[in-house]
């Protein structure tokens, strides 16, 4: 294409050779034709030109701040709870009759809250019968055992003795017996022999004799019997009555024990319905919202409270805490140890200083309306505090997650994700340039740059407008299928006429989303 220079040194020659009017008139068109040529080619071909449709950030190097901020509410840490210790058995719960005001200043052992405590006087009633009944059964039992241990000491030195002792007797009488009836038949035998008594009465002395030796047998074998099986059957019988009605007067002890146990036990609950203050303090209600945010419960008179629920809380003024919770995008950038500055609304923008104490590793359960969005709870300790701040305000805290001095940065929307490489689309001399880049933290502003781009490089604001004029590399066929085709009429891309993907452009975190 010819340039100004060529076109002067041609009308030059036309004019020292005396050219004819007719080609000095050819000259001129051509050169208007060389000029209009050359401004549609500049115009469409020239850098500024091009430049004009992106927003450009010039590549510098500066303090990297990375701070997340999230807000919160202030709390005690060293704060009393009162909680209501009565039992509901079965019950949604025992309702409050009446309760300190809120924010009232108490002196240890002062009135905060009376509960309802009819049912329970109630069944004091019921307990306290039921504990006399079961006192009447086991003095009841106690007089059992006591009788069969008198009954067993009666058979052994009373009963057994007296009847060995007849028996006894009985063998006396018939030893005495016999001995009598041998005399007499010894007796009628010598008289026998002599004529003097006759057979009949000869063979009655002798079946007398043989009756006398009986009895005195069987006398014997009484004893025996007595001494043998009775006494020991009896005295087996004896101590196990003992030992059935020992067992039964120490079980009524014990039911008895219970049925007190369970008096003493209403009769503390019902001391329970009376809450007073454990130290001096100020006095806070301990309103509690459910996942969705609405109120589940409402100190006020006729509030229906459930065994071990926190009802009122005595904050310690001197320990205070900010509880925040962290955006899971953000929440591994934050441990505990981290300085932070607290901003308690309401205080003309006081800031305090804070350092992070905890960070939970598991998130907050979330109700229906934020099932997408999960968040872990985190506690700040205030290093310093002061007489406005009270728990239960609400503080704005701002936590230093990192500090990188003179690190190299960009814009996190000049950041464009393709596959799982990230991309930076320079302009230069030579037109766009998609360059690799390896990033490092972000403050959901800025990344910190740690290869790819040097100072001074001129990168594109809105990278996905230019798409079609870089070259990226092909993506595998899983990475493609998530891709998002473009809108219809885009241009397609330099490396061929394949279509082009569209990306989301960042994530809430601020970290590009993968662009494949």
């Amino acid at each position: 294409m010819m340039n100004l220079r060529q076109l002067n040194d041609r009308v030059s020659r036309v004019r020292d050779g005396a050219t004819s009017f007719g080609t000095l008139l050819g000259v001129v068109l051509l050169a208007v034709g060389a000029l209009a040529g050359g401004y549609r080619w500049w115009s469409t071909s020239s850098p500024k030109h091009e430049e004009t449709k992106a927003i450009l950030y010039t590549v510098a190097r500066g303090d990297f701040v990375h701070q997340v901020t999230e807000r919160g509410e202030i709390l005690s840490s060293g704060e009393t709870e009162i909680r209501s210790e009565v039992k509901t058995k079965n019950t949604p719960g025992i309702a409050i009759l009446r309760v300190i005001e809120e924010g009232s200043k108490v002196k240890k052992g002062d009135f905060l809250v009376q509960l309802d405590a009819s049912a329970l006087e109630a069944e004091r009633t019921t307990q306290q019968i039921t504990v006399n009944t079961s006192e009447a059964i086991m003095i009841e039992a106690q007089n059992v055992y006591e009788t069969a241990l008198i009954t067993q000491k009666e058979y052994v030195e009373g009963t057994y003795v007296e009847a060995r002792q007849t028996i006894e007797g009985e063998i006396f009488v018939a030893e005495e017996n016999l001995n009598r009836a041998k005399e007499y038949y010894k007796y009628s035998e010598k008289l026998a022999s002599k004529g003097y008594v006759n057979e009949l009465q000869l063979e009655a002395d002798r079946f007398a004799v043989e009756k006398s030796s009986k009895e005195l047998e069987a006398a014997k074998t009484k004893l025996k019997v007595l001494d043998e099986f009775t006494r020991a059957k009896m005295v087996k019988q004896l101590k196990s009555d003992v030992l059935i009605a020992k067992a039964k007067w120490e079980a009524e002890k014990k039911s008895l024990e219970l049925e007190r146990q369970k008096l003493r036990e209403i009769e503390e609950q019902i001391a329970d319905c009376t809450i007073v203050a454990p130290r001096d303090g100020t006095v806070m209600y301990a309103h509690k919202n459910d996942r969705r945010g609405d109120a589940d419960f409402i100190v006020e008179e006729g509030a229906l409270v459930r065994e071990r629920q926190i009802i009122l809380l005595m904050p310690d003024p001197t320990s205070m805490q900010v509880e925040i919770k962290i955006n899971e995008s953000v929440v591994q950038h934050v441990h505990p140890g981290m300085p932070a500055t607290i901003v308690p609304v309401g205080l003309d923008d006081q800031e305090l200083k804070g350092t992070v104490k905890t960070v939970n590793q598991y998130a907050e359960p979330s109700g229906w309306r934020k099932a997408n969005v999960k968040e872990y709870k985190a506690l700040v300790d205030l290093d310093e505090t002061t007489a406005e701040v009270r728990s239960g305000m609400t503080a704005a805290v701002t936590i230093e997650c990192a500090q990188i001095p003179n690190a190299l940065q960009v814009p996190v929307q000049s950041v464009y994700a393709h596959g799982d490489q990230f991309y930076c689309f320079v302009f230069g001399k030579n037109g766009w340039q998609a360059k690799p880049v390896e990033c490092g933290p972000t403050n959901d502003k800025f990344f910190v740059v740690q290869s790819g781009l040097n100072e001074s490089d001129r990168v594109a604001m809105n990278p996905r407008r230019f798409l079609s004029q870089v070259e990226l590399p092909e993506l595998p066929p899983e990475e493609k299928q998530r891709a998002v085709p473009q809108r219809e009429g885009r241009p397609p891309t330099a490396a061929g006429n394949k279509p082009t993907v569209k990306v989301a452009n960042q994530s809430a975190s601020g970290k590009p989303n993968s662009g494949g």
